[in-house]
């Protein structure tokens, strides 16, 4: 029987280096959720305390994407810009709104659908009953309402962290994510790339397989700790460049955030009050004896850190604590210091 058998024998492309483009919108996303990276919540304070009010608007609206900010990791294969901060948010600038909510909704619509939806409101309801566990309804129609506005913002806040101060918190992490770089150097060549990413992320190598350019980028404020992002030929895999260090290492980072967090008289107060019951944000002032805006600067700095829970009963929100979080980081500081098993 005749036989013919086809395969690709070249050796693939494989890049490893840190990105300040993907450090930047991994910060922004940082930014609508702190508590994602216990380590760099106070950097997330300042930041958000430079912020303008329009700034801090539009990070709002972010928070509703339906990742948060990462969807704009979206234009990096559409740019090939890595390297750029500038280049970059130059590009989302001047993409179509079209392209741009393509990209907010996670290509999950067709952008001749887009196209209708910002005249046409009927063809928003069917993209939203599509894609309703992803978007809720008030803001995805608000997005389509303000388009040039929704993206606009979203300019904004790229440039904003960036020219207030981004660059020198990325020089201050170089030597970690030089690190993570070396990291993984010391895999590639000793087996196949897909064996190498399996080892390094922890997930199944199948899930790396059958790309021609591999793009390995250690991250800083990657969160959460591993981001693929892939065409059909290229594979970009972001990964958390903290994994170079061992436990102990790795458990100081975290508990030295979580002690900064609450290094506060009136964050220890409230805190110790919320273990003890559910309360509200006037309720707290006039026991701590604080002003009500304060406490909720406070509650949010603990809520950010996964400290402290809300729920809300009809107007009113409660906030509680996380015993179980509080327990296990008293739990782990007993381990830091008397290597308690």
């Amino acid at each position: 029987m005749p036989m013919e058998i086809y395969s690709d024998l070249r050796t693939p492309e494989i890049k490893v280096f840190y990105s300040p483009v993907i450090e930047l919108v991994c910060a922004v996303h940082l930014l609508t959720d702190p508590a994602h990276h216990q380590y760099e919540i106070k950097w997330a304070e300042e930041m958000i305390s430079m912020l303008g009010t329009e700034e801090l608007e539009a990070l709002e609206n972010i928070r509703h994407y339906p990742n948060g900010g990462i969807e704009f990791l979206n234009y990096v294969l559409e740019s090939k810009e890595l390297l750029s901060i500038e280049n970059f948010i130059y590009y989302i600038n001047n993409s179509d709104k079209a392209d741009f909510f393509y990209y907010l909704l996670n290509e999950s619509i067709d952008k001749e659908r887009i196209k209708k939806a910002f005249n046409n409101k009927n063809e928003r309801y069917k993209i939203q009953e599509k894609i309703k566990w992803i978007v809720e309804e008030d803001m995805l129609m608000n997005f389509f309402d303000n388009p040039e506005e929704i993206k606009n913002e979203a300019v904004a806040i790229l440039k904003a962290v960036y020219q207030k101060g981004f660059l020198d918190r990325l020089d201050q992490g170089a030597d970690r994510l030089g690190e993570g770089v070396s990291y993984v150097n010391d895999f590639i060549g000793k087996d196949t790339i897909e064996v190498v990413l399996e080892k390094i992320t922890g997930k199944p190598k199948r899930v790396f397989s059958g790309y021609r350019e591999y793009y390995i980028i250690p991250s800083y404020f990657v969160s959460p700790r591993l981001i693929r992002i892939y065409s059909d030929d290229k594979l970009y895999v972001v990964f958390d460049c903290r994994v170079t260090r061992d436990k102990k290492e790795a458990l100081l980072d975290e508990l030295s955030g979580l002690l900064k967090v609450i290094d506060d008289k009136s964050r220890m107060e409230i805190l110790r009050i919320l273990v003890n019951g559910k309360s509200y944000g006037k309720a707290l002032s006039d026991i701590i004896g604080i002003s009500t805006p304060t406490i909720s600067h406070h509650l949010e700095v603990l809520k950010q850190a996964g400290l402290v829970k809300e729920e809300k009963l009809r107007n009113i929100k409660y906030f509680y604590a996380d015993k179980d979080r509080l327990k296990k980081i008293i739990d782990d500081i007993n381990k830091y210091f008397f290597n308690a098993e």
